[in-house]
């Protein structure tokens, strides 16, 4: 009986490190691996809520040929602030594009969409990190969550009317998103 429960334990524990591995996540515990170029999640949410499928496909970043640039300005868009360290972030995440229509979309629009700069804005580094694929409503409440890393967005509304803007160029769905907190910004 004894030896069960060594043996049991022991898998449960050696489980853990079977499937574990180091490298950034983003928001939803997911991230890219550099050596397949696919994308996996680790935590049940992100799972959860990896929806669409074209011919068995699912959400990949890389699908969308991203070309990252140098921001012109150190001014972060959200805080209006200056900050140490300042990058591109696209107001409709490519995740929230996908899971919003563009997994329905060929390699030449999705990265028409990745590389539109009408959806970028520059944004502070640990902003950016903290918004992630969210739309406003996650961001929002992101903002002031409490967990080390509060600050205002002091441009909501305009980003509200932006994220609204590129969603419509772009025929992408508005189910998920808070209409609510559209209209209150006055989309």
């Amino acid at each position: 009986m004894k030896i069960k429960h060594i043996i049991y334990i022991a898998a449960i524990c050696f489980s853990e490190f079977a499937f574990s591995h180091g490298g950034g996540l983003t928001s939803e515990g997911c991230h890219n691996e550099r050596k397949t170029g696919g994308y996996h999640c680790h935590r049940s949410k992100a799972v959860a809520t990896m929806p669409h499928t074209t011919k068995g496909a699912s959400y990949k970043r890389v699908d969308f040929n991203y070309r990252s640039y140098k921001p012109k300005t150190s001014i972060g868009f959200y805080i209006n602030k200056s900050c140490d360290i300042i990058n591109i972030d696209h107001v409709v995440s490519l995740k929230d594009a996908y899971d919003s229509g563009a997994y329905l979309w060929d390699g030449p629009k999705k990265e028409a969409f990745a590389n539109d700069r009408f959806n970028h804005v520059p944004s502070c580094s640990r902003i950016n990190s903290s918004k992630g694929s969210e739309g406003p409503t996650d961001f929002l409440r992101r903002s002031t969550d409490g967990r080390g890393l509060d600050y205002e967005i002091v441009r909501f509304c305009e980003y509200v009317k932006k994220y609204y803007q590129v969603k419509k160029k772009y025929g992408l769905s508005f189910d998920g998103n808070n209409t609510s907190q559209l209209k209150n910004c006055g989309v």
